[in-house]
């Protein structure tokens, strides 16, 4: 799904291009790149968050959890991932009320597209609920790792990458990389 997104934002940006080189070069006003531009911005984004999740990329402020004991930073952690989970859950749930509204009305987008606002809005909604079902996942594996007692398998999970483990993926990058003789 992030690929997918990822496409769509190099799809708008060529949609965008188009746009302004028709509007300089031969005086043709259009102005679907915004609205599609925006569309693909949400969706991209919903559909992100859960690639992002499973590869440990999301931004934490871990000031206060890197000065914590072993014990109480996985604490801190799982706290985390639960409460993103929460987040998604209420992100995806109010997204949901759009989406019926707008399906209950036959919303349209007021442009000259006038695209039915169920579809991008149905797109951003499965993004966000497939991240909100991907916190509950990882939650209930970082659960049964520590329940089994296996604390490593619980920090692979939920724990985010730190210095060493950054530097450790550059290395074995580079590594992979074949070498071209002089």
């Amino acid at each position: 799904m992030a690929r997918i997104g990822g496409l769509m934002l190099v799809g708008s940006a060529v949609v965008i291009t188009i746009e302004i080189l028709a509007r300089k070069a031969i005086h043709i006003p259009f102005s679907v790149g915004t609205e599609l531009s925006s569309y693909a911005l949400a969706i991209s984004a919903s559909w992100s968050f859960s690639y992002a999740l499973l590869n440990r990329a999301h931004v934490r402020i871990d000031v206060i959890r890197n000065w914590t004991p072993p014990g109480i930073r996985i604490c801190l952690d799982v706290l985390a991932l639960g409460t993103l989970g929460a987040v998604a859950l209420i992100l995806a749930w109010f997204a949901w009320d759009t989406v019926y509204a707008s399906w209950e009305l036959g919303a349209r987008e007021n442009t000259s597209l006038g695209t039915l606002l169920v579809i991008p809005q149905g797109l951003w909604f499965v993004g966000l609920l497939w991240f909100a079902l991907v916190c509950v996942e990882q939650l209930g594996c970082v659960a049964l790792a520590l329940i089994r007692g296996d604390e490593v398998a619980a920090r692979a999970i939920v724990t985010t990458p730190d210095v060493a483990d950054e530097i450790e993926e550059a290395l074995d990058a580079v590594d992979a990389q074949p070498v071209i003789p002089r």
